[in-house]
């Protein structure tokens, strides 16, 4: 795969994302304890921003998703998003298949080869580069339109079955590549399935594990 489909496709999964995040932020007054965030709130008008300047081209994805993940987010409530079927079909409709990964060799970044936990530095590289953090957070306490990283290794996750599972390394690796296999509760198809060599998954897990262990 080119790098210009590589971009292509890194910006379609950006832009899915940022929608889910608006589409979120929409439907948040549905519960009796939720608060509507206002069109002024910052979270909403950075993620506004940032999809109209990619969807017009005046900006890079790199910068894009560098400028989302650093900007502010808004207190949402402490309640799980509950996408509707419809918005859960096109989200993965839209990119079911496309995220494939490119190939060649894989290596880890020259700058985390001396670090403490080189696998752990490198996932959190790959979670910036790859646009995780448009839906993801990892300080425990923000509600994006998917879940928290902080403190999931180790944690029981109930799922739409109706079974429960322990976010082990195989569940966290599972559900970066596959990941309606096992769709937790409160959570629709949001975010699709990701074709990452072997090399990266083994390094967002190490990362997510480095995060600490829920119980």
């Amino acid at each position: 795969m080119s790098t210009k489909h590589n971009t292509r496709f890194a910006t379609l999964r950006f832009l899915a994302a940022l929608s889910a995040v608006l589409a979120f932020g929409a439907g948040c007054g549905q519960g009796e304890s939720a608060r509507a965030p206002s069109p002024d709130d910052e979270y909403e008008i950075v993620a506004r921003q940032q999809k109209q300047a990619l969807e017009s081209g005046a900006k890079p994805i790199e910068q894009a998703i560098a400028e989302y993940a650093a900007g502010p987010r808004a207190a949402f409530p402490a309640v799980e998003p509950q996408p509707s079927e419809d918005e859960s079909a096109i989200n993965g409709w839209s990119f079911a298949g496309a995220v494939a990964a490119a190939p060649g060799e894989v290596t880890m970044p020259p700058e985390c080869t001396g670090a403490a936990d080189p696998m752990a530095c490198w996932g959190q590289k790959l979670s910036n580069s790859k646009g995780c953090m448009a839906c993801h957070s990892v300080d425990g306490e923000k509600q994006q339109p998917c879940p928290n990283w902080k403190g999931l290794f180790g944690k029981e996750r109930l799922l739409v079955s109706g079974d429960t599972v322990v976010a082990d390394e195989a569940y966290l690796a599972n559900s970066i590549t596959n990941s309606w296999d096992q769709l937790v509760q409160g959570y629709g198809k949001t975010m699709p399935p990701y074709n990452f060599p072997q090399e990266e998954v083994d390094a967002l897990v190490a990362y997510l594990k480095s995060l600490g262990e829920g119980g």
